[in-house]
């Protein structure tokens, strides 16, 4: 045989008797024909089975086998699916080619657009013409790149890298204050909507969505005779979220100015600082001898669905093992720390600020640190292990006395219960006692836990640090053996000297609690003469008992008495203190 591969030959080879008759048969393989018998050069049988006798000499024949050159064979092409990396089952095109019968195939790429062929080997054509060559090509990838030409006018989604032939869709949001002005390409007007969809084609591509700062008027209503107002001309039209400082001039001394806005956002002071909202508004000027400033747990919460909302965020209550995300008030019980009553701040709106607190306790905390049966929570109709909420409020404070541009203010009501010392025990002390303002833990808690709760760090310095009087001559009684050293400090309580001097009367001294400060077991007064009244510590100490401070009770008195132990918790707290206005 010719070609060892191309088929076979039965009875080949051999020694045989002369004369013997003899049939030789050549079997092409798939893909090959016989071409004939031959001797030497000469073809002596064109046949696949040749029958002869013997001769009287030694013979060969060749069975001569040539290869097809018409042998079928596939080429098929797949093209990546767009959904995900895979190709189709089913190939996007097929070519049905032949070739010669154990040489190489001839696979050609199609040359789609968007897509590159992978690499790949020719196969051998199986003389069977059953033979496959497959061919794929991944889609090319373009990006698309999305700008605004105003950063904070909104988003824009659809940038990346995306396939050859996909779809996608291009969006924009506008923020209020801003105008959507259409997407633009190379610089000119491609697509008004502010949404739209793009089919990605051969070349990255880069849109930019416009916009445009909306103005809005400012106008100012003043009705006060001499008060001048500067920082914007009435009227007018300013971009959106410019700044915009507002100044009052000739504010009489002692008083604010209190700025009412149309979109009900009032602010108390002598200048006014703010960005022009997404709307047209009116500022209303008045005076006053109130300010807002800071915030402070409140108002309690009465919304059901709120409520339940709130619940749910705060995830689990807290046991005797673990507070989950509860905090520990750490208030005493019989002269230690106890963990009975506990608290938790929530960001509702997740701007960064705290919307609402919620207040949580097993058992009443006691109107004395040392004595844990007196107690006033039930009284105010907050119950244990029930959570109760509370909002972050802005704190209303009432303007004592101005000048230079300082105003000493004291805050509207009483805004937390608290002890002054939790003991009446010296120890600790040295040569002091628990009367004294300077180690007191009251201080500590309005310049620490509270400072920190109610202001930001741009409010805390609007807040002066004071040298605070502490001497004998700021207390009741000039020979005070218990005055302390002045200290220096942001908050501060009033003493009993500031309590006489800038109120004058019982009555102008008489103040409310907050729902809060009734929930920490503020007492509240039930007498019909100062029904809701409530009693707010002073700093002076009394002259007369080391454990004993002086404070205003409900009907505006200035007492010292049993009431006035350093350890009551039934007493409030009215931060004050010196504030830029």
């Amino acid at each position: 045989i010719n070609n060892n591969n191309a088929g076979i030959v039965s009875n080949n080879n051999g020694t045989y008797k002369y004369g013997k008759e003899i049939t030789i048969v050549a079997t092409p393989k798939a893909g090959y024909s016989f071409d004939g018998w031959y001797e030497g050069e000469n073809n002596i049988f064109e046949n696949a089975s040749y029958k002869f006798n013997i001769p009287a000499a030694n013979i060969t024949y060749t069975a001569n086998i040539t290869a097809n050159t018409n042998t079928a064979y596939v080429v098929e092409h797949y093209q990546q699916n767009l959904d995900d990396d895979n190709y189709p089952i089913t190939p996007n095109d097929v070519d049905n080619l032949t070739g010669t019968t154990d040489t190489l195939t001839n696979a050609q790429s199609k040359g789609y657009e968007g897509f590159a062929l992978l690499d790949y080997t020719q196969e051998n054509i199986d003389g069977d013409g059953n033979t496959v060559i497959r061919l794929y090509y991944t889609r090319n990838t373009y990006t698309i790149n999305l700008n605004k030409n105003i950063n904070n006018a909104g988003t824009i989604i659809g940038s990346g890298i995306h396939k050859y032939g996909e779809n996608i869709t291009i969006t924009a949001t506008t923020n209020q204050g801003y105008t959507f002005n259409g997407w633009y390409k190379d610089d000119k007007l491609y697509n008004e909507q502010i949404s739209f969809d793009y089919l990605i084609g051969l070349s990255n591509d880069t849109f930019e969505a416009r916009y445009t700062i909306n103005k809005y008027s400012i106008t100012i209503d003043n009705q006060v005779e001499g008060i001048t107002i500067s920082g914007v001309t009435s009227g007018n039209e300013y971009d959106y979220d410019t700044r915009i400082f507002l100044e009052a001039t000739n504010v009489p001394s002692g008083f604010a100015i209190k700025w009412t806005r149309s979109d009900s956002i009032v602010y108390c002071g002598r200048n006014y600082t703010f960005n022009v909202p997404a709307d047209n508004i009116i500022i209303s000027i008045a005076i006053t001898n109130k300010i807002y400033f800071g915030t402070y747990p409140q108002t309690k919460v009465t919304n059901n669905t709120l409520i339940s909302e709130l619940n749910v965020k705060s995830g689990e209550l807290p046991t005797s093992t673990d507070l989950y995300n509860w905090i520990d008030y750490n208030y005493y019980i019989e002269g230690s720390i106890t963990s009975f009553m506990y608290y938790q701040d929530i960001d509702y709106d997740s701007d960064g600020t705290y919307d609402y607190r919620g207040v949580f306790f097993t058992q009443y905390r006691p109107n004395d640190c040392f004595h844990g049966v007196n107690y006033y929570q039930d009284d105010n109709e907050y119950l244990t292990n029930t959570i109760y909420w509370f909002s972050y409020d802005n704190i209303e404070w009432e303007i004592l006395t101005e000048a230079d541009g300082k105003a000493l203010i004291i805050a509207n009501l009483i805004l937390d219960s608290q002890d002054y010392y939790p003991s009446i025990s010296a120890s600790g002390f040295g040569t002091n006692y628990t009367n004294n303002y300077r180690l007191s833990s009251i201080r500590k808690f309005i310049n620490d836990t509270f400072l920190n709760s109610a202001f930001n760090e741009l409010q805390k310095n609007l807040i002066e640090t004071t040298i605070v009087d502490n001497s004998a001559a700021s207390t009741a009684v000039s020979s005070n053996a218990y005055a302390c050293d002045n200290t220096s400090d942001k908050m501060f309580l009033l003493s009993y000297k500031e309590a006489t001097t800038y109120y004058t009367s019982d009555s102008a001294r008489q103040v409310k609690g907050t729902d809060y400060s009734k929930c920490q077991g503020l007492f509240v007064s039930t007498e019909t003469s100062y029904l809701g009244n409530s009693s707010w510590w002073l700093r002076s100490p009394s002259a007369s008992v080391n454990y004993r401070v002086y404070y205003v009770s409900t009907s505006g008195n200035r007492l010292s008495n049993d009431d006035g132990c350093v350890r009551r918790t039934l007493q409030g707290v009215r931060p004050a203190c010196y504030i830029n206005i």
